[in-house]
């Protein structure tokens, strides 16, 4: 992963993978959210696409970041399911901050989804822990480059 200090860095690091200002992939989308939803619903934990969430992947879906390129580690932003016991995990974290979540994509390195709920703030599940990344990409990007994260049961109802 690049050093990430600013905003500046993290769109440089997005341009390096694909992405650039008005990217719409809004086509992939269908794909993206009918594949995760029906993941989550057959392990009996249904989450439904959110604005925020599809607004998002319309610009950012599909991409594939390096976070470590000697160990192929990379951050994917299309919805993946990560560990078997993720969709339990997302709809206990949603109960706890009494917002709905949908996963966003993966940091594939610990197998950790990324998750946005519908105020645009990000989440990241991990077997330690469920953290709270940032109220937008950017912070949330931050936070990961500059982990620990902070704890989201502090922003629990």
């Amino acid at each position: 992963m690049p050093q990430l200090n600013t905003p500046e860095d993290v769109d440089v690091w997005f341009r390096d993978h694909g992405w650039f200002p008005g990217r719409d992939v809004t086509d992939t989308l269908p794909a993206m959210v009918d594949e995760i939803t029906g993941q989550y619903r057959d392990a009996g934990h249904p989450v439904e696409p959110l604005d925020t969430a599809t607004a998002f992947l319309a610009e950012h879906g599909g991409l594939t970041l390096t976070i470590d390129a000697a160990r192929e580690d990379h951050l994917y932003f299309t919805p993946y399911l990560g560990y078997g016991s993720a969709p339990a995990d997302v709809a206990e974290l949603s109960r706890d901050l009494g917002v709905r979540l949908f996963p966003i994509g993966l940091d594939g390195s610990e197998g950790s989804p990324v998750l946005m709920d519908e105020r645009g703030r990000f989440f990241y599940l991990h077997h330690t822990g469920a953290y709270y990344m940032g109220a937008d990409k950017y912070e949330a990007m931050l936070a990961l480059a500059h982990a620990p994260m902070q704890d989201a049961e502090d922003f629990y109802v």
